[in-house]
């Protein structure tokens, strides 16, 4: 349950309440989208985040004065890349992010030198998905549940390893949270890869043990049998995978989620969020759009506003902030 204590229009966009716009910036918004809206995604194509857009963006131009969503895959340093050039872009509604957990909302945690602080930098407009997570092996993997790795990583300290999207992505803190709570005596290897797809792909070639992952990345490998399900990182079994256990069966406390969003720069206009919200919860609210990524990526579909955005990301900063510090995470 996200606590509603820190909400506390602290940082970033988080102040919806601090952005009445201008008179320019009302005539702005009066008349957004007046070009295309690019939407940066700051992991490469293939991955879930980038799936997700891609799926709602043929929904926008009819609802936009006909305008198209660009989609701008800008990858790199565990998505602060991308992140970094909406926090600098003008809020002026042209330029927005797919935001998501490490880039969009742990990052001044993880990183020394960043030229943005998360908390502060972003407008949340809304939140468009929760995706449960599932933990993938190579299919040439000897243990077959959890308890089984989590025995030979043990009994073989560094002798496991595991693939991520960065250093603080959910693919990460999820396996840390698992390790950690699993008790001492292991250290599995760490490996970051540029997107979601590159990932799963290292975990079919055998490049990694294990990585944690949606269902959509992992979709194409399992059917082709060159990974398989382990366990899902929601609190209960998934509908959709009915027979896999939690990995909170094995070691209590462990779950975790995949969700994404969309913000904007930190002073973006009001009128111009309360119009992309509506935009947006209207494209959600289509049977298509919920079965699709239902179907495709196991995704549950939110919308809402943004002051529920806003406490749903401060929500999860309060929740990963201790475990990052427990674990020392940190990027260079």
């Amino acid at each position: 349950m996200l606590s509603r204590r820190s909400v506390a229009f602290q940082g970033t966009a988080l102040t919806l309440s601090l952005l009445a716009p201008g008179r320019h910036a009302q005539a702005q918004a009066a008349t957004w989208p007046d070009r295309p809206v690019r939407v940066v995604v700051p992991f490469g194509p293939g991955g879930a985040i980038d799936i997700l857009i891609r799926i709602l963006a043929p929904h926008f131009p009819p609802l936009s004065n006909g305008q198209n969503i660009i989609v701008d895959n800008r990858p790199g340093a565990g998505g602060t890349i991308g992140a970094a050039h909406v926090a600098q872009a003008r809020p002026d509604g042209s330029t927005l992010l797919m935001g998501e957990l490490a880039s969009g909302a742990l990052a001044h945690e993880l990183y020394r030198d960043l030229p943005y602080d998360p908390r502060r930098a972003f407008t949340p407009i809304i939140f468009l998905a929760d995706m449960p997570l599932i933990l993938v092996a190579r299919s040439t993997l000897a243990e077959r549940d959890v308890a089984g790795i989590l025995a030979a990583a043990k009994a073989k300290p560094g002798s496991f390893s595991f693939g991520s999207v960065g250093a603080g992505h959910i693919s990460h803190l999820t396996m840390e949270l698992l390790q950690r709570r699993a008790g001492g005596g292991m250290e599995m290897l760490h490996v970051v890869y540029r997107s979601g797809a590159d990932m799963v792909a290292a975990v079919a070639k055998g490049e990694v043990d294990l990585t944690v992952t949606s269902i959509s990345s992992a979709a194409p490998f399992l059917q082709a049998g060159t990974v398989r399900v382990i366990a899902v990182s929601t609190p209960n079994r998934f509908a959709g995978l009915p027979e896999v256990p939690t990995l909170s069966e094995t070691v209590p406390g462990v779950a975790g989620s995949l969700w994404y969003g969309l913000v904007g720069p930190a002073g973006l206009p009001s009128d111009i969020i309360a119009k992309a919200n509506a935009t947006f919860n209207t494209i959600l609210a289509q049977p298509e759009i919920v079965e699709t990524l239902r179907r495709q990526q196991g995704a549950l579909v939110v919308g809402g506003t943004p002051e529920a955005f806003a406490l749903h990301i401060q929500g999860e900063i309060d929740r990963w902030t201790p475990i990052i510090r427990e674990a020392a995470i940190r990027v260079q």
